[in-house]
């Protein structure tokens, strides 16, 4: 091969290596190797593709379907900002979705197994400095079919999260999570 060959297929391979790493969700930070709208858009549409991921179309404090967790899945497969609920303390605003916490969604059922009901992503109202509003937390309130808080297996999907790279996981036991798990990657 060709020196000037070399050079032109240089780029091209990088390029494409940034962008699987970026769609599997382990892209290093930093400007040069961002994962990338496209890599964000492809997991969160092989999330909605996927059996066993059930993600809310409404929401347990009140009705606004452009916030539910499927419309905010919908929405950055489609290249936009995932939006706040209108009740929330950071109201009507667009948030960009993490692709770790969303390669986190999508491993806990294909790596793990788990079958989950994604209730909230960045909708609903949570604590005014909560990973949820930086697009970097998922609230899960069904288990395998078993609403968390009634022997549903918490435990064993917190720990899957945890490997998975969550650094604030939550449950029952902890205060305000007695009906479903919290998993937040770093911010």
């Amino acid at each position: 091969m060709s020196a000037m060959s070399v050079r032109t297929a240089a780029p091209r391979l990088i390029a494409g290596a940034v962008a699987l790493a970026a769609l599997l969700g382990t892209a290093p930070t930093g400007s040069a190797a961002a994962p990338t709208a496209s890599g964000r858009a492809a997991l969160a549409k092989q999330i909605l593709a996927t059996n066993g991921i059930a993600p809310a179309t409404g929401h347990v404090g009140g009705r606004h379907t452009a916030s539910s967790a499927r419309q905010n899945l919908v929405d950055t497969s489609r290249g936009r900002g995932a939006l706040t609920s209108p009740w929330g303390d950071r109201p009507n605003r667009r948030v960009t979705l993490d692709t770790r916490m969303l390669n986190g969604m999508l491993k806990l059922r294909t790596r793990y197994g788990f079958r989950i009901a994604v209730s909230e992503i960045v909708g609903g109202d949570h604590s005014s400095r909560s990973r949820h509003y930086a697009g970097v937390a998922f609230d899960i309130n069904y288990i395998n079919g078993r609403h968390v808080g009634s022997g549903a297996p918490h435990r064993n999907l917190m720990a899957a999260c945890r490997k998975l790279g969550a650094t604030e996981v939550l449950g029952p036991g902890n205060a305000g999570h007695a009906t479903h798990v919290h998993c937040g990657w770093p911010r």
